[in-house]
């Protein structure tokens, strides 16, 4: 598994939702779009890493861009949620096999857990053969901080509040991202690094991604993931949809330049087959959400989570009108 083009596949999807051409992105890059994701042999060596970090900052004016890449991305998009959540009972666990597994996507930091008594610490190390590298070292900082906060939330369902947190690359005029995205007072000092309770380290964690992720897997490998009554584009659409859900959200552009063809082509296509593209993603949030509520035992609000939605009562809405019936009562009288 190549996990660090798994990992530049969702950098690229994230691009292309904050309107920045990853045509154009790749190729002053040095690598094209088309080959990071259907390229058997594709790589990158750490000068094209470094470039794209650079010339990304440039194009979105963002100097935050990885902080706010973290923030957003999955675990599940690296592939490695059934490593860490398969073996993992508590928030130590987790944290510790995180640590074992990063160098699978990045070369630049190792991560530690710090027992201090009273509190824990996530600290970042930078590998410093790779000094040379800064904007590749910093964004690739940034992301692990925010990415790290991120996934604990969703680990526990709820947010956590760290204590501190310590940033090598902390502007003080970016205070109110770093307040929405770390919520916690910030230091810049030489290490990355996130302070928290230690009430929290023995605290168990859900197993809602990997129980879902594996029902994900199962059921696009299924005869079941068909678009019953649509023609051959259609169904390409609603499988290609299904089986990069548990991703990343996918913007129309994106799957376009997938089918190598513009945004316009692809939904004159679909108008031509009766139907559009946002009743294709329609049809895929009420197939993923109906196959997980039948086949796993997670419970509503873990898979209202997994599918993206705030809060519980916005997806339970959904489902009901989908299918004339609560989460609950449709579970009961399906199983």
């Amino acid at each position: 598994m190549n996990y660090k083009r798994i990992f530049l596949q969702a950098l690229l999807l994230f691009c292309e939702q904050q309107n920045i051409d990853i045509e154009k992105l790749a190729s002053i890059s040095g690598f094209k779009v088309q080959d990071l994701f259907s390229a058997k042999d594709f790589s990158i060596d750490h000068n094209q890493l470094e470039l794209l970090w650079r010339n990304l900052i440039q194009n979105s004016r963002d100097e935050l861009i990885g902080l706010r890449f973290g923030a957003t991305m999955q675990i599940a998009a690296l592939d490695a949620v059934g490593q860490i959540i398969q073996t993992s009972n508590t928030v130590k666990d987790a944290l510790l096999q995180a640590a074992s597994l990063i160098h699978l996507f990045t070369d630049m930091f190792s991560m530690q857990l710090i027992d201090n008594g009273e509190t824990f610490s996530i600290v970042l190390k930078k590998n410093k053969k790779f000094k040379n590298y800064p904007n590749t070292f910093n964004q690739m900082g940034d992301f692990l901080m925010a990415f790290t906060l991120h996934e604990l939330d969703g680990l526990l369902l709820k947010s956590l509040h760290p204590i501190k947190a310590e940033i090598p690359t902390y502007k003080a005029e970016h205070l109110p991202i770093y307040d929405e995205i770390l919520n916690c007072p910030i230091q810049k000092k030489e290490i990355y690094l996130l302070e928290f309770d230690n009430k929290y380290l023995n605290t168990r964690i859900i197993t809602a991604n990997y129980d879902l992720q594996k029902l994900l897997l199962k059921h696009v490998g299924s005869k079941e993931n068909s678009y019953e009554g649509k023609k051959e584009f259609s169904a390409a659409i609603f499988n290609f949809l299904t089986a990069n859900s548990y991703l990343f959200s996918i913007s129309v552009e994106f799957v376009a330049s997938n089918f190598n063809m513009s945004v316009r082509t692809l939904q004159r296509k679909l108008k031509e087959e009766g139907v559009s593209y946002i009743q294709i993603v329609e049809e895929v949030k009420k197939s993923l959400a109906i196959h997980y509520i039948q086949n796993g035992s997670s419970s509503v609000k873990e898979i209202a989570h997994i599918l993206g939605y705030a809060e519980t009562s916005g997806f339970a809405k959904a489902f009901k009108k989908w299918t004339g019936k609560s989460p609950i009562t449709y579970r009961k009288q399906n199983i």
